[in-house]
């Protein structure tokens, strides 16, 4: 999940209990409304000084694609109360999904890039992925255990002892 601002580089991640509260009310509303019993949202988020990015995913049962919208918006940590604006960026979150399920819309339809879409007298940025969100945790933690494996394996090594050179030299 890449942000949209080039000057947002260090990031919290959001709260795991803000992320549970999100993933349950999005699983409840929508599998009401939309019959979605084998599917259920997993929700990411950062919080960079200006902006707030987020990753609500659709992942369906026996299913390695993953829909994905990325959602993006600046505040003001001075004067806004963050937890305040997440919330509050649940409409559009909510706006966005229930066009994508009610229009049953194809990838390629879909915007990849950023595209902005003003809410309330705010601007909110979206676009759609494909993003396994549990294979890229997985491939991670893999990619970590190997790399780690590799220096472990270079520290254990006993010491070189190069043999003592014969002479080979013609008489």
């Amino acid at each position: 999940m890449d942000p949209r601002l080039k000057s947002s580089t260090k990031w919290s991640p959001f709260p795991g209990e803000l992320v549970e509260q999100i993933t349950v009310t999005l699983d409840e509303r929508f599998s009401e409304e939309y019959g979605l019993e084998d599917m259920h949202f997993i929700v990411e988020g950062r919080i960079y000084p200006e902006e707030i990015v987020m990753r609500i995913g659709l992942s369906v049962k026996d299913q390695l694609k993953q829909h994905n919208f990325e959602f993006s918006f600046e505040y003001d940590n001075e004067k806004e109360q963050t937890l305040e604006r997440i919330q509050n960026s649940m409409d559009v979150v909510e706006h966005i999904w229930s066009e994508f399920l009610e229009e049953d819309m194809e990838d390629g339809e879909m915007p990849r890039q950023w595209q902005g879409m003003p809410f309330q007298k705010l601007q909110y940025f979206f676009k759609y992925s494909t993003v396994n969100t549990n294979l890229e945790a997985e491939a991670d933690k893999l990619l970590e255990e190997y790399e780690s494996g590799l220096w472990n394996q270079q520290k254990d090594l006993p010491e070189f002892e190069a043999p003592e050179k014969e002479d080979t030299t013609i008489h």
